[in-house]
């Protein structure tokens, strides 16, 4: 009896020595364990632009390219879900001769204000401010040859009616004279053009083009407008001037409230004015420089335009961020 007590004693002895040793080895190894290390800060995006170019050249919409065979075409759909229709053998050449093989086709597609002033491209006719429904850029490339549209066809860019817009029937195709590129230089460029048309139902502006703009090598701007939109309200100057030190090329636009519209403002003389105002509509005075590789901007209250006002401005240096989320806060 007394033998069996000692080995119950002994066993139970070498048990509790046991889970001693596990507990302590388990301590001792999660204490030893490596400690991960923290995440890196990042970077922060220092901005840096030699131009105003440069700037809009780096926040504006982006150009995309799609590829396809001129003989069976295609059809492709942009970021913004914008669709382009390519008819099969849709292409000439600037000879006249139909067009085999691969074709490129360069778009970029603009529906916002804020993406308007980004990209530099204004929706503004020789006569005042256009409502726009969407403005596009389109260039077709073969063997790096800009080539045109053949006789008898046309394509088609479906744009879709806005989340939160309503189809406006009044809405008419617009082109740009004299484009530069995919850089939209021009001032007060569109104009209609019997090279378009445009149907309009509850979902879709569908823009038909029959021929590319003179010249065929720097491509084709285009815009579904509302020409009358802006008849209703009188017309006056606006003037816009800068008060502060700023030295430097600056840039000036008038972003109207509630409605998709964004015209830039030129200099004339010391200030800039625009003499297409509408009496009574209320908008934004955005202005934007670079200087010395940084960005400067301005960006006023929303107000109602009076009879030959003068809005003064005066820009402050603000990061590319801040600045496009301003922008684009504005409704």
């Amino acid at each position: 009896m007394k033998t069996l007590l000692n080995k119950l004693i002994t066993v139970s002895i070498i048990i509790v020595f046991t889970i001693v040793a596990f507990v302590i080895g388990f301590s001792c190894k999660k204490k030893t364990e490596p400690v991960p290390e923290p995440e890196p800060t990042p970077t922060p995006i220092v901005d840096n632009y030699s131009s105003l170019q440069d700037f809009y050249n780096q926040n504006g919409v982006p150009l995309q390219t799609f590829t396809l065979n001129a003989v069976t075409g295609g059809t492709f759909v942009s970021n913004k879900s914008t669709t382009i229709n390519i008819p099969a053998n849709a292409f000439v050449d600037l000879s006249s001769n139909p067009v085999t093989g691969t074709v490129a086709i360069q778009f970029k597609d603009i529906y916002t204000k804020s993406d308007m002033l980004f990209s530099n491209v204004h929706s503004d006719s020789y006569f005042g401010p256009l409502k726009s429904a969407g403005e596009f850029f389109i260039k077709a490339v073969a063997a790096s040859n800009p080539v045109n549209i053949a006789g008898g066809k046309k394509l088609t860019i479906e744009q879709p009616v806005q989340p939160l817009a309503v189809a406006d029937f009044s809405m008419a195709p617009f082109g740009a004279n004299d484009t530069v590129g995919t850089n939209f230089t021009t001032i007060n460029p569109w104009y209609t053009d019997a090279s378009y048309t445009l149907l309009v139902n509850t979902t879709q502006y569908i823009f038909d083009m029959y021929a590319f703009n003179n010249p065929v090598a720097n491509g084709s701007w285009c815009n579904s407008d509302n020409p009358s939109y802006f008849n209703i309200y009188p017309q006056t100057s606006l003037t816009a001037a800068e008060t502060g030190t700023f030295t430097g090329v600056i840039d000036v636009f008038i972003i109207f409230k509630n409605v998709t519209s964004m015209v830039h403002v030129y200099k004339t003389g010391p200030n800039y004015t625009y003499y297409y105002a509408p009496v009574g509509l209320p908008c934004y005075l955005v202005a934007v420089g670079v200087n010395s590789n940084k960005l400067y901007s301005s960006i006023s209250n929303s107000f109602a335009i009076t009879n030959t006002q003068t809005v003064n401005f005066s820009l402050t240096e603000t990061t590319s961020n801040d600045f496009k989320n301003a922008v684009t806060a504005l409704q």
